[in-house]
């Protein structure tokens, strides 16, 4: 046996050759690396019987384990059925047929969501147990029986196209939760821990294949942080669907800590009165940021700005600079540019790490800032902006208003991300340092 649907819809007969009825499911613990198999459940008449998988016996393949695994008769019971004793199932039971097979189940190793057609399964020791899942055309065929799927794989193979198995390790899975009650929707383990560990690109590309009640599911499983990392590579209208599923606290929960840019746009796209309640619950400070940023148009600088950049007055030292950025770095979404404003906030020079790095602690920052700086206005398309940003080849490019006064900073990404084909819209890894000036 090398698969749960060739032990499933099988005849169970007593020790006297009468019919006890058949398997409609196969009962797994997971009680260790992976789920062994203890008993099947079996339909008699009008009533159900677990029997523990010890009290059954079985003719395997002859072949062993270079064979097809198919049972070569029905199953029978080895022991008195009045001997056996009442089975109750314990914690952490999985039935196969219900909570995995026909389910969509999240493949952490190739960020997919696959259809289980069937469950692998080997001998561990004295038992059997479950060491993986079949995703593949074949799986399926092998369920209507060999005499429907011995002529297509033949046919397949004369073609060339030979249909192979798609076996994903369970360890490769996240492991699933049993099912609360028959029939049930498959839930996926709280923990999702090996979820939590993957990219927020690769999580993202995981959440686009499940359905929305999925989605929510396996987000609100992570933690706040790695929820806005993932939600933000997801398109906009994905993002909007998301937040409004969440309850009010998740929801300013994970706005708060989305970039700015990312969190108006979202915000802007919700319905006034769900975004107004948000809003409400968060910080006023923070509230307000959001606020103004959502008066810009999405198309112009100020729709794609961020407010989360590092500006430092311009009559400090190096020392005094290296001093601030240690406690605004954290906040900052790009700090590979310092920017330098006057006491008005109006940008007078920008300043990259090297150079603060490298000059004398007691350096005045005027001294060592480049102030000719490249910038762009509040009001500015966002073709403009790319087109500035790829011309000057700049990692971030300052947004300033009518008076020169500095109110956010573009990175490259968000730019690129306008502009570029939605299929090709990703995240785009932060390169090394740019100069800023015109020089």
């Amino acid at each position: 046996m090398k698969y749960l649907t060739q032990l499933l819809d099988k005849k169970v007969y007593r020790q006297d050759g009468s019919l006890l009825g058949k398997t409609t499911d196969v009962i797994a613990q997971l009680d260790a690396r992976f789920p062994s198999i203890s008993a099947i459940h079996v339909q008699e008449k009008e009533s159900d019987l677990y029997i523990p998988f010890e009290c059954v016996d079985f003719e395997d393949d002859p072949a062993g384990p270079n064979g097809a695994g198919n049972l070569q008769s029905d199953l029978r019971l080895n022991v008195p059925v009045e001997s056996i004793p009442a089975y109750t199932l314990p914690p952490n039971t999985l039935h196969l047929r219900r909570d995995v097979l026909d389910k969509q189940i999240v493949d952490v190793h190739d960020f997919r969501v696959v259809r289980v057609n069937d469950v692998r399964l080997a001998e561990c020791g004295v038992g059997y147990c479950v060491v993986g899942v079949d995703a593949s055309l074949r799986a399926m065929l092998r369920r209507f029986g060999g005499a429907i799927s011995r002529p297509i794989e033949a046919t397949a193979t004369l073609l060339h196209a030979t249909l192979r198995a798609n076996l994903i390790a369970w360890d490769d899975m996240q492991t699933l939760e049993p099912g609360t009650e028959e029939g049930g929707p498959l839930r996926l383990k709280v923990s999702h821990d090996k979820i939590a560990r993957l990219h927020p690109a690769d999580i993202a590309e995981i959440v686009e294949q499940l359905t929305p009640q999925q989605r929510v599911e396996v987000l609100e499983s992570l933690d706040d942080e790695t929820i806005a990392d993932a939600i933000a590579e997801v398109d906009l209208d994905m993002q909007v669907e998301i937040m409004q599923q969440f309850n009010l606290d998740k929801a300013r929960d994970v706005i708060t800590l989305m970039e700015p840019d990312d969190a108006a746009d979202v915000l802007d796209d919700m319905p006034e009165s769900r975004s107004d309640d948000i809003l409400d619950k968060m910080n006023p400070e923070e509230a307000e940021a959001l606020n103004r940023l959502m008066e810009y148009h999405e198309d112009t600088a100020g729709g794609l700005m961020t407010t989360e950049y590092v500006a430092i007055p311009d009559h400090h030292t190096c020392e005094d600079t290296i001093q601030s950025l240690r406690a605004l770095a954290p906040k900052a979404e790009m700090i590979y540019y310092v920017y330098i404003v006057d006491d008005d906030n109006r940008l007078v020079g920008v300043l990259s790490l090297r150079d603060l790095v490298v000059s004398p602690p007691a350096t005045i920052i005027q001294n060592v800032m480049v102030k000719n700086v490249i910038r762009v206005h509040v009001d500015d398309h966002a073709n403009e902006v790319a087109q500035i940003i790829g011309r000057y080849n700049l990692l971030a490019v300052p947004v300033v208003d009518e008076e020169e006064r500095l109110q956010g900073i573009i990175t490259v990404d968000d730019t690129l991300e306008r502009l570029l084909p939605q299929e090709r819209r990703r995240r785009l890894p932060s390169t090394a340092w740019q100069d800023t000036s015109n020089d």
